[in-house]
């Protein structure tokens, strides 16, 4: 039992590290986005803008033996349609679990501007 998300963030070689959270899903593009607004400031910066962003989805929940992981060009397990943000091209794109289909994407700035949870309701 679970609901179970991934998040992707792809470098500028093409490697996607995955965040996976156990319960994650709900709400995941919203808590998405207000990781990437948060990140705005280092987005060139693909190392701590990344950083950033799993920080603050995991927020305190650091010291739990389980709950979240992390995968390397993989995901974990899944229940969710996959979002993968890429740092070099400053875009957003929603991905079907294939990894592969895409459902739809945007720049950055339009998918923190549509989803936060600050400024919609996800």
């Amino acid at each position: 039992m679970g609901d179970r998300a991934n998040f992707g963030f792809r470098d500028h070689k093409g490697d996607i590290v995955f965040l996976y959270g156990h319960w994650a899903g709900h709400q995941m593009l919203g808590h998405l986005a207000e990781a990437v607004s948060a990140a705005e400031p280092r987005w060139t910066d693909e190392s701590y803008a990344t950083r950033i962003c799993i920080s603050n989805l995991i927020g305190e929940s650091w010291q739990p033996l389980t709950g979240w992981g992390i995968y390397i060009n993989q995901i974990g397990d899944n229940e969710h349609k996959i979002p993968v943000i890429d740092w070099a091209n400053q875009t957003f794109t929603l991905y079907e679990e294939d990894l592969e289909t895409i459902v739809f994407s945007s720049s950055l700035d339009a998918f923190v501007k549509k989803y936060s949870l600050s400024t919609s309701m996800v």
